[in-house]
């Protein structure tokens, strides 16, 4: 019965990643629905399920009923943090304090909410540590302000651990975790220490779980930090149409090609 189901479904994929499993059909990227041949076009139609769609498909495939993986939602939310910090008060999920600041107006308030120092990131286009800023003065802000709106604030939360949980199709977490040398970090890229990933905490694991079947999101990592009370979420990242030579990326290919073969994608 299981042999059967794994025969029977269709997978096909428009992304690269997985060219070199048998198990799957891909067609490679194009630059439009119409460049691909009917029969690859029927093909799509017929699948069970289409692999990495890209930003470009997902939502035409999305709009037709097909299941993809990674989900849209991964996709719209990707690289935005405004979104995901959204989608994270929603769901009631434990954050430090953040807070978006729209035009010229809204950002004279910044220190009327928040004290040095603080946290800013790119609120669009950055993600995985990157576009994120420890500003301790005035000038730094003002400067920050001038190049990012809205502009994204976070309180800082001294750490004494950083973890990351990647969740593949809502229940196979692996992850790392470690643990920061000192009070004063800077962010979840400056942190001191030493990764591991032979304990990751179970309630680091519930949330990030968590978060990916309330949020409809196949493919996540979840970047938190614990503050020695209380898990916190700084950060949703997904790599969607990458290549796998991020963090974890091995890992994580040779993860969703075992649950292709064994049938749970």
């Amino acid at each position: 019965m299981r042999a059967e189901r794994i025969v029977s479904r269709l997978r096909v994929a428009i992304g690269e990643q997985l060219k070199n499993c048998p198990q799957v059909v891909t067609l490679g990227v194009r630059s439009q629905i119409g460049d691909y041949t009917e029969k690859e076009r029927e093909l799509l139609r017929a699948a069970d399920i289409i692999f990495y769609p890209t930003a470009r498909f997902v939502d035409l495939f999305t709009t037709l009923g097909k299941v993809t993986f990674p989900t849209v939602n991964c996709y719209h939310l990707r690289g935005n943090r405004v979104k995901q910090i959204a989608l994270l008060r929603m769901l009631d999920i434990p954050y430090p304090r953040t807070r978006v600041y729209y035009g010229r107006k809204q950002k004279q308030k910044i220190l009327e909410d928040f004290a040095f120092p603080l946290i800013a990131k790119s609120p669009l286009g950055s993600a995985a540590g990157r576009g994120v800023f420890f500003i301790e003065d005035s000038d730094t802000l003002e400067q920050y302000k001038r190049k990012f709106n809205p502009a994204y604030i976070q309180e800082h939360v001294p750490t004494e651990m950083v973890v990351q949980v990647a969740v593949i199709n809502y229940e196979t977490v692996f992850g790392s975790c470690r643990r920061v040398a000192g009070s004063e970090s800077r962010g979840i890229l400056g942190h001191a220490g030493t990764w591991q990933t032979k304990y990751i905490p179970p309630e680091a694991i519930t949330l990030g779980t968590n978060i990916a079947r309330q949020g409809n999101l196949s493919d996540v990592t979840v970047e938190m930090i614990c503050n020695g009370s209380q898990f916190q979420v700084v950060e949703l990242t997904f790599q969607c149409d990458e290549i796998w030579h991020h963090h974890h990326g091995q890992e994580r290919f040779k993860t969703i090609l075992e649950m292709i073969e064994q049938g749970e994608l």
